[in-house]
């Protein structure tokens, strides 16, 4: 059938009539290097408004707090564990394993084992490095052995296997332990570990004695837990520093003296993560990123964020953050809020972070110390920090549901308790 000149027009007209259907707008794309504490808070925080990409190297995710008691045999270690995929899947990201090699500013660009990634905002959580060769003078076959056979424990993954192994298996001797220079991750994990080796000397009744050289101002808490209760099993050097090692003939050279040891938990110098360094994110002359104290913006790039540990000083009236995995938490939700504004047009309120952790004086009968930091902006404009403490002879599982709340609300309802 032929239609007419004046159907013709009605069906053009009705077509110029129809509703224009418009391409939803892209999100915003953030990509965020490191699935720590930091990462996975960030994460979870931007995946309503943005398209997040976290990348991790480590297949899972290894809880550093409270790991201390698994390593003592007092915890099975199975909510240490955590599983990525399954977290993303449930809150609304995507995860990638896969470890990052570069960061491209100018073209807003990571490139990785996985392929590269292309940014609107970039995150870097990458936590913390160590720098091992400066005990061996450059040497990285020694570098390489001491980390195999004296290793920190400072980092998730094997490490924390082979320190536990090392724990069972001491019989007696003498063995080192040396904290690096302040800051570094965790203040409390050195200690701990000191605790942990002390009381299995005296409960075992071992032929053994535990050298402490602590570089930094002594914790007077613990100073007097080794004073008082190990005095026999715990030789503590405060200001003394480890300068030099030979992992082979197993000497270590310090301030004052060399000594022999049988074995040794080895802490080098922290410094920032190694994308951080090699990618441009430290300030001059230093070991931490260079960052904006109030949002953790990098200061050569308003689209770059580095939270975590990387941190450099943020105050000159104390420095850096304490390095801890609520601290680590805190900046990745005010990254998130800060991000989230410029996006919206919208800026949040100025927030600073604060954090709780738990430390322990004694495993078993357990005793605690909470150790809570709150951060406020002084009249002069300079961040000011406070630190209180508290001591628990009696613990009823504060810790514990400490650690768990805030894996439920890393991970949501699939995180193992």
């Amino acid at each position: 059938m032929l239609l007419t000149r004046r159907q013709l027009l009605l069906a053009g007209a009705c077509t110029l009539c129809a509703p224009t259907i418009l391409a939803k707008p892209a999100r915003p794309k953030v990509v965020i290097v490191g699935g720590g504490w930091g990462g996975l808070s960030a994460a979870r925080q931007l995946a309503n408004s943005c398209d997040v990409q976290l990348i991790e190297r480590n297949a899972e995710f290894i809880s550093l707090p409270l790991s201390n008691r698994w390593l003592a045999g007092l915890d099975d270690g199975r909510r240490m564990r955590q599983n990525y995929q399954t977290a993303a899947d449930q809150l609304g990201y995507s995860f990638r394993q896969a470890e990052v090699k570069g960061i491209d500013m100018a073209r807003r660009l990571v490139s990785s084992s996985a392929g590269d990634f292309t940014y609107d905002w970039l995150i870097v959580a990458a936590g913390i490095s160590e720098a091992d060769h400066e005990l061996v003078e450059g040497d990285r076959a020694a570098a390489a052995h001491m980390r195999q056979h004296f290793p920190s424990g400072f980092t998730a993954g094997q490490e924390l296997n082979t320190l536990k192994a090392k724990l069972a298996a001491f019989s007696g001797g003498e063995f080192l332990l040396n904290l690096p220079l302040a800051p570094y991750r965790c203040p409390p994990a050195p200690y701990e570990r000191a605790v942990i080796i002390a009381q299995t000397i005296k409960s075992r009744g071992l032929k053994a004695r535990l050298t402490v050289v602590e570089p930094n101002a002594p914790w007077a808490g613990y100073q007097r837990i080794f004073s008082e209760q190990f005095r026999d099993q715990v030789n503590y050097l405060p200001n003394t520093r480890l300068r030099k090692i030979d992992p082979y003939q197993r000497i270590a050279s310090l301030d004052i003296d060399d000594i022999r040891f049988d074995d040794a938990i080895l802490m080098p110098q922290q410094q920032a993560a190694d994308i951080c360094r090699n990618n441009g994110l430290n300030g001059s002359n230093s070991a931490w990123a260079a960052v904006n104290p109030r949002n953790f913006a990098f200061l050569g790039d308003e689209r770059v964020f580095v939270i975590g540990d990387s941190v450099g000083a943020v105050s000159p009236l104390f420095g850096h953050y304490p390095k801890t995995g609520e601290l680590a938490s805190r900046m990745g939700g005010i990254v998130a809020s800060e991000i989230i504004g410029r996006i919206t047009g919208k800026p949040g309120e100025l927030a600073l972070p604060e954090g709780t952790c738990f430390a322990y004086l004694s495993m078993d009968p357990p005793q605690v110390v909470r150790i809570d930091s709150r951060y406020r902006i002084r009249g002069d404009g300079n961040i000011l920090q406070n630190i209180s403490q508290l001591r628990e002879n009696n613990p009823q599982g504060e810790e514990d549901a400490w650690l768990n709340a805030w894996h439920g609300e890393l991970f949501g309802v699939t995180a193992k308790r």
